[in-house]
């Protein structure tokens, strides 16, 4: 019923934000709101503030204010910042993300949305579908017509927290990422993927992982990221990599993240889709038909014991597997 106004993610603080992560996953320009995101209501940029965008240029990002205040206001804030800026921006509608867009260069794909208010930044952002973050205001002392929202977001943030994560496990092949974004789409929920978090988060790429730095370091980095997601992920499809629920740890973990799907599918099905691969360190050897038997029969059991659903997907479509799905939730 709220999914409109729903946040792609909820952070306490901006100032919390990996942006480095979101630069290695491809985003190249933020789109922020100023009071109560970035400063206390009609507060000047602070030291932090100011820090923050010098951070934000040095990795490589563009950045757009973009606030329905004056330009008077704007500008105030914007005198050591030096961003560029929307003002009157008429938010949620969607013009004012438009000449955000137009401003930075860059496209809804590659661009990130920031700020406190569900009605006008997030519902906004989810028009327009830029990658939206919620973020806990700064200062509770606020104009009135603000406070009512508040009373408003409260009700819709209850049954945002309350919505479960769904968590999709399998072998590698198994259509977890396919499913996930078809998925994420169809309930309006946002999509991680862990294998591209970790990427993200390191600067390489899974093979570069294995190669440099061993596979144990790269199974360590998947229960680092499980406590991460913990903390902050809601209204999220995750699919994991195939070896990350096998640890104890993880699968605990995994539990109380979200509701744990497991996708099975055979091994003629899983030799079909990664046979011409160059993406799987684990099948890199002289038989990796063989190598995808063993793994299987090793793992089966175990993804059976962390899921709270096996769906078999082999003669599936992805709408089947999705109505499957759905009627978890």
């Amino acid at each position: 019923m709220f999914n409109t106004f729903f946040p792609h993610e909820y952070i306490d603080s901006t100032y919390q934000i990996d942006f480095r992560r979101y630069y290695n996953q491809g985003y190249r320009g933020i789109v922020f709101d100023i009071d109560n995101t970035l400063v206390p209501h009609n507060a000047d940029a602070d030291d932090r503030a100011v820090a923050l965008f010098q951070k934000l240029r040095k990795i490589g990002f563009s950045t757009c204010l973009l606030s329905n205040n004056k330009e008077s206001r704007v500008q105030r804030f914007n005198e050591q910042i030096q961003s560029e800026y929307v003002f009157k921006a008429g938010k949620p509608l969607r013009r004012g993300y438009e000449q955000a867009l137009e401003k930075l260069g860059t496209t809804r794909e590659t661009t990130l949305f920031i700020g406190d208010q569900l009605f006008t930044d997030v519902w906004g952002a989810k028009r327009i579908g830029i990658h939206c973050i919620l973020v806990k205001p700064m200062n509770p002392k606020e104009e009135i017509q603000i406070v009512l929202k508040r009373y408003l977001e409260k009700l819709v943030l209850h049954f945002y927290l309350k919505q479960p994560n769904i968590v999709l496990i399998g072998f590698m092949g198994s259509g977890k990422s396919t499913v996930g974004r078809a998925l994420a789409e169809h309930m309006q929920y946002a999509f991680l993927d862990t294998d591209s978090y970790i990427e993200a988060r390191e600067g390489m790429t899974i093979p570069e992982i294995f190669e440099q730095k061993g596979e144990s370091y790269f199974r360590e980095l998947e229960t680092t990221v499980l406590h991460e997601l913990l903390k902050n992920t809601h209204n999220t499809i995750v699919a994991t990599g195939g070896g990350l629920p096998l640890a104890k740890e993880n699968s605990n973990l995994l539990s109380q993240l979200g509701i744990v799907v497991y996708l099975k599918a055979g091994e003629d099905t899983i030799y079909n889709r990664v046979k011409d691969s160059g993406n799987r360190p684990l099948l890199q050897v002289e038989n990796p038909r063989q190598r995808i038997r063993e793994l299987l029969a090793k793992r089966d059991g175990i993804y059976e014991n962390v899921s709270d659903e096996v769906l078999v997907t082999d003669s599936l479509t992805i709408d089947q597997v999705i109505g499957k799905i759905r009627k978890l939730v």
